[in-house]
This record gives C-alpha cells, sequence and structure tokens, in this order.
C-alpha cells in the first residue's frame, strides 16, 4: 500500500507540473502561434544543429564515419528547423498526437489497475485517460490544413489535456487518500 501512495504521489505532482506548462504552452499557441512557431523551430533547430556540428568536428579528428553521417543529417535538420519554420508545424501535430497517445494508454493502464485494485470511483481517471487518447488519435490522423490554424488546434488539444489530467490528478489523489483512511479504519477494529 505505500508504494501505491509513493506512486501516486509522484505521479500527482509529475502530472500537475506537466500540465501547468501544457496550459501555459496552449495559450501561447492559441494566441501568439506564428512567434510561438518560429521561436520553437529555431529552438529545436539549435538543439539539432549543436550536436550536428560537434559529430563533424569529431569526424575531422578521428575520420570516424558514422560522425560524418550523423554530423551531416542533424547539421541539415537543424538548419531546416532553423530557416523553415512551417516544417515545425507540420510535423508538431503528429509528434504532441504520439505523445498524448502514448500518455494515454499508460493513463489507462493505471486507472484500470485502480480499477482492479477495486479502488472506488475510478471511473473518471478512465475517462480522462480515453479522452486524452482521443485527442492523441485526432492529432495523428486529421491534422488540419495551414500552420497558424494548426497550432491554435494544438493549443486548445493542449489546454484540453492539461485541465483533463488536473482533474483526474486531483481526483485520483483524494479518492487514494480516501481509500487508504478506509483500509486504516478497517485495520484499527
Amino acid at each position: 500500500m505505500e508504494y501505491l501512495k509513493n506512486e501516486l504521489k509522484k505521479l500527482f505532482v509529475t502530472s500537475l507540473t506537466t500540465s501547468i506548462v501544457m496550459i501555459v504552452l496552449g495559450v501561447l499557441l492559441l494566441m501568439k502561434p506564428d512567434f510561438i512557431l518560429t521561436t520553437l523551430s529555431t529552438i529545436i533547430g539549435l538543439i539539432i544543429l549543436v550536436p550536428g556540428v560537434i559529430s563533424l568536428i569529431d569526424y575531422f579528428k578521428t575520420n570516424y564515419m558514422p560522425n560524418l553521417v550523423v554530423g551531416v543529417i542533424a547539421s541539415i535538420l537543424g538548419l531546416v528547423f532553423m530557416f523553415k519554420p512551417t516544417f515545425i508545424s507540420s510535423i508538431l501535430p503528429f509528434v504532441l498526437g504520439i505523445y498524448f497517445v502514448i500518455n494515454g494508454l499508460s493513463r489507462l493502464q493505471y486507472a484500470l489497475e485502480m480499477k482492479k485494485q477495486r479502488i472506488p470511483e475510478c471511473t473518471p481517471s478512465i475517462i480522462s485517460a480515453v479522452l486524452i487518447l482521443g485527442c492523441g488519435v485526432l492529432l495523428i490522423i486529421n491534422p488540419f490544413s495551414g500552420a497558424m490554424a494548426m497550432t491554435q488546434v494544438i493549443g486548445i488539444f493542449m489546454i484540453i489535456y492539461a485541465a483533463l489530467d488536473i482533474y483526474n490528478a486531483v481526483t485520483t489523489r483524494r479518492k487514494v487518500k480516501d481509500f487508504v483512511k478506509e483500509i486504516k479504519n478497517d485495520e484499527e477494529k
């Protein structure tokens, strides 16, 4: 039981932190899509470009062929991200969709485990996980055309996801605390 409490506490803190960040990003994506796309694309480009350049430098020092391949590919990708911000808008929905699907599946698995352990009222957790999963599938299957509209839709999905995640975390935490108290009371009798 102690293990479950610790895991739930970690999940709660992680969910809350992630959700707050997602809400902020979602609002920014909704309000300033062009700025966010350009900034995000530039940051990702730099993150990819720097290791690419380092690999190229290593290649010229060691003549180790994989460094050349990694260096060229990473450098080209980094430059594309930096100078073609629309590229990021075309892959961002897919990447976020994959993240939401993975997260939704893991939350669904966790919620079903709660149900299996007979933790009362796990239904909101299951519903939340299914909705998160649905948002992810929708982002993967049906991306909208146009970078600005897509970015705003992603912002809306991020806000919905974060709100569902916060609701799920708070509800789960409260129900588990009640369940643990109930078990302790039964043990004391």
